[in-house]
């Protein structure tokens, strides 16, 4: 008697603790892709097996321990162990075969959560051959997502949709799967039922997005589709005709540049591309008005007309190189919000190839080096006049790191970046033994002194 009531105690502990760590499990705890949120699990729980001896009961504490924990993909490891050691155990092996969908499914959103959806889905896909549950199919559609499977994503977020369509984050993440398919109008209705029923906070970003999508939806009855290698572009089928040429190679070559020199890898599908007339820009992204491309999932470019001269054709490419670099740091990084002064800065110093690069322009008057916490938060809501020192400052500290730790240091860094690494300052520079406080002293100095060490570029 006394052990069946332990017995009954410990699995009412466990329960409790992993019912407070499913709650913890809230969607801050997930990478963030481009200006879209990411939507949590609902709370799943093991059951409590009943008619266990201490023997039976042994043989699962371990799993249910593991579980409490929130080490979710030890608690599945430990139960396919289980699977072939207890066969002579009828009641373990029924509880594992009825608990295996909850255990595979919370270990694909514990990978999900680092950014590593190639083994997310392989639990997910796992748990849905043995049981369609909702859980599963959301994951599976967030992984696509994230991964740029649209086509693939679409499948999911429609069955999953179909089940639970008043969840408000699923549908507008849909609504960017519409979009890559150029099915506006589906999108611009989705987006309107939910400005209708979101909450009077949530209603100014909701119509900011609708906004843009229908701006969006206006220009794609004027577009065509490209595609090359890599890059899948959408254009104005008559005045921007003459740009497709230029701006695919601009990026094919920038891509094989990146791989070769920094080992930035190539994407596995289609980065999309979106040209817009420039006087359409604000309205379509919503972005600042000194922007001069935007990358939010896709290369949003701005551009002036149909044929450039010398300046502005070269200034378009330093734009596209520039957004690219964003593009390919979000799927390195599991498009997670990487510090500005490095994803700025990065991309200034990756844009300026060497056709275009001259040695640093300190300018007529510099003024002081920025505060040091003027680095940490997006740049995207500064003034035209506050953004310029912050992006022009973040290009020097990228240009200190080379000065400080040699030309291979940026490539170094880069070679560490991953979906599950860490992504504060002081992580990125790790790989050349440095650290954010040591950077910043060193970039102030130099920037004081008006000077800084050759850099190959």
């Amino acid at each position: 008697m006394l052990k069946k009531t332990a017995l009954g105690l410990f699995f009412a502990f466990v329960l409790a603790t992993l019912w407070q760590r499913q709650r913890e499990f809230s969607p801050r705890d997930l990478p963030r892709a481009p200006a879209d949120p990411s939507p949590s699990p609902k709370p799943q729980t093991l059951a409590s097996p009943a008619d266990f001896g201490e023997a039976d009961a042994a043989a699962v504490r371990p799993i249910f321990a593991a579980f409490a924990t929130g080490d979710f993909v030890g608690a599945l490891n430990l139960a396919d162990h289980a699977k072939d050691q207890v066969p002579q155990r009828p009641n373990v092996l029924a509880w594992l075969t009825q608990q295996m969908p909850v255990l595979l499914t919370s270990a694909g959103w514990a990978r999900l959560k680092v950014g590593d959806c190639d083994q997310a889905r392989v639990y997910f896909d796992r748990s849905h051959a043995l049981k369609a549950t909702q859980e599963a199919t959301k994951g599976l559609a967030l992984c696509h997502y994230k991964q740029k499977n649209m086509r693939v994503a679409r499948d999911h977020f429609l069955a999953y949709l179909a089940v639970d369509p008043g969840d408000s984050e699923m549908q507008l993440l849909y609504t960017d799967v519409l979009e890559s398919e150029s099915r506006f109008p589906e999108a611009v209705g989705i987006l309107r039922q939910l400005v209708q029923a979101a909450a009077p906070a949530e209603q100014p970003a909701l119509q900011q997005r609708l906004d843009s999508m229908e701006g969006r939806a206006q220009e794609s009855t004027l577009e065509q589709v490209e595609a090359s290698q890599h890059f899948r572009l959408t254009y104005r089928a008559i005045e921007q005709a003459d740009l497709t040429s230029l701006v695919l190679s601009t990026l094919e070559d920038a891509m094989v540049e990146f791989n070769e020199q920094f080992g930035l890898p190539p994407p596995l599908l289609p980065i999309e591309v979106v040209l817009y007339p420039r006087q359409a820009f604000g309205s379509v992204t919503n972005g600042p008005s000194w922007a001069e491309g935007l990358f939010d999932g896709r290369l949003r470019i701005p551009v002036s007309s149909s044929r450039l001269d010398a300046e502005a054709s070269a200034e378009l490419q330093t734009v596209l190189r520039h957004e690219l670099v964003h593009a390919l740091l979000a799927l390195m990084s599991d498009s997670r919000s990487l510090p500005p002064w490095f994803d700025e800065g990065l991309a200034q110093r990756l844009s300026c190839n060497q056709r275009a690069c001259a040695v640093f322009d300190f300018g007529p008057q510099p003024g002081d080096f920025l505060p040091e916490s003027s680095f940490m938060t997006s740049y995207l809501s500064l003034s035209a006049v506050n953004a310029g020192p912050a992006y022009h400052q973040s290009l020097f500290l990228i240009l200190t790191i080379e000065a400080k730790h040699g030309a291979a240091s940026l490539r170094q860094i880069l070679s560490h970046l991953a979906v599950g690494s860490s992504i504060d300052s002081d992580a990125l520079l790790a790989p050349v033994n440095g650290r954010f406080a040591g950077l910043y002293a060193s970039a102030k100095g130099f920037w004081q002194a008006r000077s800084l060490p050759t850099t190959s570029l």
